[in-house]
């Protein structure tokens, strides 16, 4: 409807060279930990995995504030061709109270893999929620080249 404000939301996808297996297998604590930004400082507190009801909790260090983002693995699927997990924000720093990744490994060729990453979140102000679209989307965006270094398999 005309005049709707929708909740932002963003899907970001790089591709690496490997095959989905070996991909889905350098999904865990250490990935988290390499494409994390160098600011805000994120400490991983807790990483259970990747599958349903695993929690996460990040501590974000601003120097002079600290705070905790908590998310929980909501569902998990997969087949042959992909892997998909998404995690849920149970309590997010910035005001935001809706988050929601989705995130989708794909089978592209035998030896290449889409990463898949999509991004739905709101506050309860739609000024804040477009103040902070660039700084989510930026975060993603930082992933791809630890994505394609980090999970890049050699032949």
């Amino acid at each position: 409807p005309i005049g709707k404000i929708l909740m932002p939301n963003f899907k970001i996808t790089s591709q690496v060279s490997a095959t989905l297996p070996y991909v889905w297998s350098k999904f865990d604590k250490k990935l988290l930990a390499k494409f994390s930004p160098p600011f805000p400082i994120a400490r991983i507190i807790q990483f259970d995995g990747c599958h349903v009801n695993d929690k996460v909790c990040i501590e974000l260090d601003f120097l002079l504030y600290q705070t905790r983002w908590y998310s929980v693995i909501s569902s998990f699927k997969a087949d042959a061709s992909s892997y998909v997990f998404v995690d849920e924000g149970t309590s997010v720093p910035f005001g935001i109270k809706t988050w929601r990744h989705e995130h989708r490994i794909e089978s592209i060729s035998p030896n290449e893999c889409a990463i898949i990453d999509k991004i739905q979140f709101q506050t309860n102000y739609k000024l804040l929620d477009w103040l902070l679209f660039p700084l989510i989307w930026g975060m993603i965006i930082y992933r791809i080249p630890f994505y394609k270094k980090y999970l890049h398999q050699p032949q």
